[in-house]
């Protein structure tokens, strides 16, 4: 069967006509695949190469607008180059249309990032504008809200920090291609801009800073380095820095992220910076930030309310009502965090210290005082330390419910005093009898011939050294009636914080009567402390 099947016919002159045909279309066929095959090729071709060169235009005119995003001018004066500068934000509005298209992105932008990020720094690191130091004074000099000045040359630059805050927020930039361009120097410049007056451009910074720290998370220990250099500075040296509130956002962000317990770099920056930032003369500026990365801290570790409540008291400003004010409502949120048997230490400095507040001659700050006691915390404080406190705190309530100048505030000292007898009746009666040593070691200010005897020693002192040294110069020292007010002097380091009660009618004309300064509070026992940032005029009628 096998053998038949394979031996039936095949040729013939049907099946040879069938078997011509068939080859003849499969040969006709593969002419025709090979002809529309040959015509694609072409085809393809000329696509590939009218995308090549459609790229190719495309990223000529990307660079092209990154070029004139590069060009700067005389923003002061807006009748100079108006077509060069109208040009210019035209092509920044481009660039941020660019980057809501994800492959324009990856084709333009990432392949050019080294000189976008050129065309951002030749664009934000300048040199700051100090308009608005050297023409106005703040709110804080005149009581008077001045009128905001805007940077001229603001317009042409928030373009380019959106840009860059949308380029970092941008998916398709990834870490590795970014860090490269986050370098030190670039940190120290870009903090640098911190300082600027312009509000809108501090906010772009802050935000732009936060989410590169938050994108590169190689460079956040360097990111905090910057930061805590920053702050150094204007905790030793400059003294005033326009962007610590934005930093000090930035940072709150941070400090609410770290783990419990917390590492010791964390602990010494809370101890290096967050503490000796509340002397800085300037604080009351970023003071809400300041306080609520204190309390940060403290939610993360109760033991640090302790070097907290010691650099507070240390720190206390003089002559400040304005920082007084806010340094009391700190205070107060310290005590009611830290561990009450812990603090047994610092208790006579506290209440030293709100007695000097409750009994200094600005009505606000003693009125700030007294609302201490109305915390049920701190009366238990109170009552926990009561052989200590009340012989500091019992003679000068007492005497001033009966003599205090403002009526409504002596009422309080009336119903203060009330509230102390009730606390120990005992203790109340011992604190208003004390021996005349123990009144001395207890006193919070120096009577009138103790201060006498250490005005003549420092005049003694003096004359000693004229003798041995002709070209000796007197020191300016505070609280003397040619110097009222004037620096700290080391020289003057027992008696610095002497007041003296001048007799103005011997000792002054009559045209100096008509003005003369006063302070309002008494110096804080340590002399790091001195803060002469504010004081009040008082006119003598």
């Amino acid at each position: 069967m096998g053998f038949k099947q394979m031996s039936r016919p095949i040729s013939g002159s049907k099946g040879t006509g069938k078997s011509t045909g068939a080859g003849n279309t499969s040969a006709s066929a593969v002419v025709t695949r090979t002809a529309k095959t040959a015509t694609k090729q072409p085809a393809k071709a000329s696509n590939l190469e009218a995308k090549t060169e459609a790229k190719s235009t495309a990223r000529e005119a990307f660079l092209k607008k990154i070029q004139i995003c590069m060009n700067t001018y005389n923003y002061a004066d807006e009748s100079t180059d108006v077509k060069g500068k109208s040009e210019r934000i035209a092509a920044v509005n481009d660039l941020q249309s660019l980057l809501s298209d994800q492959k324009a992105v990856i084709s333009n932008i990432i392949p050019s990032l080294e000189v976008v990020m050129n065309m951002i720094e030749k664009n934000i690191f300048r040199p700051l504008p100090n308009k608005k130091k050297s023409t106005s004074l703040g709110m804080s000099e005149t009581g008077i809200e001045q009128e905001e000045q805007v940077d001229p040359s603001w317009p042409h630059l928030q373009g380019v920090y959106e840009f860059f805050l949308q380029l970092i927020l941008n998916e398709a930039v990834d870490v590795k291609g970014m860090k490269g361009f986050i370098t030190p120097q670039f940190i120290q410049g870009f903090l640098e801009l911190f300082d600027s007056e312009e509000n809108y451009e501090r906010d772009y910074l802050k935000n732009i800073l936060h989410k590169l720290y938050a994108k590169l998370v190689p460079r956040r220990k360097m990111i905090r380095k910057a930061i805590n250099d920053s702050f150094l500075s204007l905790i030793h040296e400059n003294h005033k820095f326009n962007g610590a509130a934005e930093l000090l956002d930035i940072l709150a962000a941070i400090i609410s992220g770290f783990a419990v317990p917390l590492r010791e770099e964390h602990i010494l920056f809370f101890k290096l910076i967050i503490i000796p930032l509340h002397k800085v003369q300037t604080c009351q500026f970023f003071f809400e930030q300041l306080l609520r990365c204190s309390m940060l801290f403290l939610s993360k570790d109760r033991t640090l309310a302790i070097p907290l409540l010691q650099g507070i008291l240390k720190y206390w400003p003089f002559a400040n009502y304005l920082k007084e004010t806010l340094f009391l409502t700190e205070l107060l949120e310290i005590l009611e965090v830290c561990e009450t048997d812990k603090i047994s230490f610092l208790i006579p400095k506290l209440f030293k210290r709100l007695i000097k507040c409750i009994s200094g001659n600005h009505l606000q700050i003693a009125d700030k005082a007294m609302c201490f006691f109305e915390n049920d915390f701190f009366l238990s404080i109170l009552k926990m330390y009561k052989e200590v406190a009340f012989p500091m705190l019992v003679p000068v309530i007492v005497k001033l419910a009966e003599t205090h100048w403002h009526n409504i505030l002596q009422e309080s000292l009336i119903a203060l005093k009330t509230i102390l007898k009730e606390i120990d009746p005992y203790a109340f009666d011992q604190a208003l009898n004390l021996d005349p040593a123990k009144k001395k070691e207890l006193r919070i200010e120096q009577d009138m011939e103790e201060r006498k005897r250490l005005d003549d020693k420092w005049v003694k002192l003096t004359t000693e050294v004229k003798k041995k040294n002709p070209t000796f110069v007197e020191p300016d020292t505070p609280f003397t009636i040619k110097h009222l007010v004037c620096s700290y002097n080391e020289l003057y380091a027992k008696i610095y914080d002497k007041e003296k009660y001048v007799n103005l009618q011997s000792s002054l004309t009559h045209s100096q009567l008509n003005s003369c300064l006063l302070y309002t509070s008494d110096a804080a026992d340590e002399r790091s402390s001195v803060d002469l940032g504010g004081r009040r005029i008082l006119k003598k009628k």
